[in-house]
């Protein structure tokens, strides 16, 4: 059976690569390779009934090895992603952002009030999020389950859940935020550099704009057209949105869609104001992924099933220094 750390390599590679080869052989042979091994080979009902187990922990491993890189590469810049075992919970630290006050002290008087130099600790729950999945027995016993796309797309279900946690994570944030620190209606360059310039100083660091594509172009167009040199014109045609706007950085994040739908799962009406290197979502991968036999007993058909089980928590950490101004709609 081929070893855990060579099959999450595997099914990263393969996610991001389908045309790999690994040992000599096509990514996905590889992984049907993986899982006949398992089956000791053989593709029978019995074979199954003695194996599955095998089968749905390298499911499970390779499931957990593409998730946080997908997660990673979509929200690096905005979430504290962090894996942990079963039944840890894990402490996201964020330092007190208010400053140390100084005062006048008369002769003679030390009576002055203490504030404290420690920040704040918060702990995110997770709570279990599972798809179910089958297929035709007949696909199995004919070695026609294409494995390696069962993975990818079962890795991409949790990814996509995910990001609709973070996209409304962030859009409930909004309310929650000190009205110094967000803009609200249709806000202008004026009131973006405004804000910007709020959370570098409470900050303490330099800050930039983060936005999907499509919000950024927002605030690229708030200033003068005609103002623009001729790279910054190619910069537009050819990103969609400019790197720097009146000095401000800014910064996409990829949009993603809600699961068997149209919309979109990210705002394209508001932006994010962060610090340099502050992330303001904590996400939480409690243990391993499950996968389990589903519930055939009340099905008469011949089909194999499986239920994907994982511990997900994501929220916002409130104390975080970050602005957000809502979009004119177009």
């Amino acid at each position: 059976m081929v070893e855990t750390k060579d099959l999450q390599k595997l099914a990263r590679d393969l996610y991001f690569n389908p045309k790999m080869e690994f040992d000599g052989v096509s990514g996905e042979d590889a992984m049907r390779n993986a899982i006949n091994d398992a089956l000791g080979g053989q593709y029978t009902i019995y074979s199954w009934q003695k194996h599955k187990q095998d089968v749905f922990q390298i499911i499970a491993t390779a499931i957990d090895a593409v998730v946080p890189t997908l997660l990673t590469n979509q929200f690096d810049n905005l979430a504290d992603i962090r894996n942990v075992a079963t039944g840890d919970t894990p402490l996201f630290k964020v330092n007190d952002p208010r400053g140390i006050r100084v005062g006048r002290v008369a002769a003679g008087d030390q009576d002055l009030r203490r504030q404290t130099i420690t920040g704040r600790s918060f702990q995110i729950q997770t709570e279990w999020f599972g798809a179910a999945v089958y297929a035709e027995f007949e696909q199995y016993v004919a070695g026609d389950i294409d494995w390696s796309t069962l993975v990818d797309r079962c890795a991409n279900a949790f990814t996509i859940q995910i990001e609709s946690m973070i996209a409304d994570a962030m859009t409930a944030s909004y309310d929650d935020l000190d009205a110094s620190y967000k803009v609200s209606g249709a806000a202008t360059l004026d009131a973006i550099s405004t804000l910007a310039n709020r959370v570098k100083l409470k900050a303490s660091a330099p800050v930039a704009v983060y936005g999907t594509a499509s919000a950024l172009a927002k605030v690229a167009a708030m200033e003068n057209v005609s103002l623009y040199s001729g790279d910054m014109k190619n910069e537009m045609n050819t990103k969609g949105y400019l790197g720097m706007v009146r000095g401000l950085k800014l910064i996409e994040i990829p949009q993603a869609m809600k699961v068997n739908s149209d919309e979109f799962a990210i705002d394209d009406n508001k932006v994010l104001v962060l610090p340099d290197n502050e992330k303001i979502i904590g996400v939480v991968l409690e243990g391993d992924t499950q996968v389990i036999e589903g519930d055939n007993t009340a099905r008469n058909d011949l089909q194999m099933s499986m239920k994907v089980l994982q511990k997900i928590g994501v929220g916002v950490l409130q104390m975080k220094v970050y602005g957000m101004a809502e979009l004119a709609a177009k």
